[in-house]
């Protein structure tokens, strides 16, 4: 099988053999797939392969193969790289370990690599942690485990009143608190149904202050910690390592990667 050029993201790259790689694409008409390259550190006219095998820049790739690791025949530049800078890099990271451990190979997602697309773009600007958190729950919707703040794991509505707790299983099930348990509700990880009544609206398009951002960012981790199966994000510690203890606990808080 041969697939013609196609708009692509590279998504990771690993070494193979002497001077080659394994790679993974995000592909406009295929997905995400896995592609094996020989010879990509040999000079060539114009530089090497490994010069324009770097992520966050807009390719163009023909694979060909029958296998599930197909053979990158050809590849040329789309445009012109995206510079993402500083803790922008690690959000552009971030992204791209999601994608590659998440994504099944060869389902064509088209949305989703345009919104890639337009993010990356949002993230050369600016820390736009609002637009990556709904590139987080549109990925979690493709992938069919598609969130709602409205109903409970029954589908009953979700109460302004009551408490939840989240099961990336199953969704939000309620819980009962004694009045004054106030430490149990912590400790538990509940939500406030009035919070997410206010996250639902967020996710058609609202916006949410600081303390419920913070939940869709529990939220977020809590489902992407599961579809993981507990694998760790390498991105996750190379951001740690680049704070370094250098930023304000203000400047943590705002990081998509940030667990706490």
């Amino acid at each position: 099988m041969t697939i013609s050029l196609d708009p692509a993201w590279l998504l990771h790259r690993r070494p193979y053999g002497d001077n080659g790689f394994i790679l993974d694409f995000l592909t406009f008409s295929t997905g995400r797939v896995g592609v094996v390259v020989r010879g990509a550190r040999r000079k060539q006219r114009g530089g090497s392969l490994a010069g324009l095998l770097q992520p966050f820049s807009p390719l163009l790739v023909e694979v060909s193969g029958r296998g599930e690791l197909k053979t990158l025949r050809k590849v040329e530049a789309a445009g012109a790289r995206i510079p993402l800078t500083g803790k922008r890099v690690f959000s552009g990271l971030y992204l791209n370990e999601l994608l590659s451990k998440c994504l099944p190979r060869y389902e064509p997602l088209p949305e989703l690599f345009s919104a890639y697309g337009d993010l990356l773009s949002r993230l050369e600007q600016s820390d736009d942690i609002d637009a990556l958190r709904r590139f987080e729950f549109l990925l979690l919707e493709t992938m069919g485990y598609g969130i709602s703040f409205a109903a409970d794991a029954f589908g009953e509505h979700i109460l302004a009143s009551e408490y939840y707790r989240f099961d990336p299983d199953q969704g939000f099930l309620r819980r009962h608190f004694k009045q004054g348990d106030e430490n149990k509700k912590r400790a538990s990880h509940a939500f406030k149904g009035a919070s997410l009544l206010s996250l639902q609206r967020w996710l058609e398009g609202g916006i949410v202050d600081a303390e419920e951002f913070r939940l869709l960012r529990e939220v977020s981790r809590l489902a992407f910690s599961h579809q993981l199966s507990g694998r760790s994000l390498q991105s996750r510690e190379l951001l740690r390592q680049f704070l370094g203890g250098q930023g304000s606990a203000s400047e943590r808080v705002t990081s998509p990667l940030d667990e706490s």
